[in-house]
């Protein structure tokens, strides 16, 4: 009797098992979002979808999150936006200063032969004063 009794017992319990399961946890619909919105975020870098949440879940622990990954992106953007100025900017002045140093190169060329040139007129100036001074000295 006593196994009887054990097996009926048994069998009701089951049976109530499968007349009033246990709930299952909803996935709620914000969290649903957000896992879908932060897989396309993690394969396209794209937020809509994030946005798109904050908009339809405003009050969420979800969207939270997903306006902190937002803003995350739109600062990552931002700064590399701000490096590809920065190494645009910094190309220029390398052009400008091989430029620049091309001139200076022309300029110092250039200085060399005015100095040259300075030279020669010093040189011819001590001439024409000491023909000055001969016909000075020695009239006709």
């Amino acid at each position: 009797m006593r196994p009887l009794s054990f097996l009926l017992i048994s069998l009701f319990l089951t049976g109530c098992a499968v007349l009033y399961p246990q709930p299952k946890q909803p996935v709620l619909q914000d969290q649903q979002g957000f896992c879908l919105a932060f897989e396309e975020f993690q394969e396209s870098h794209r937020i809509d979808n994030l946005k798109k949440l904050t908009v339809d879940f405003p009050d969420s622990v979800w969207a939270s999150r997903a306006e902190t990954i937002i803003l995350y992106s739109q600062e990552l953007d931002q700064r590399k936006q701000e490096n590809k100025k920065l190494r645009e900017s910094a190309q220029q002045q390398t052009l400008e200063l091989e430029q620049l140093g091309k001139r200076n190169q022309q300029l110092k060329i250039k200085t060399v032969e005015q100095n040259k040139l300075n030279q020669q007129l010093a040189e011819q100036i001590a001439q024409l004063k000491s023909l000055l001074i001969q016909l000075e000295k020695h009239p006709q």
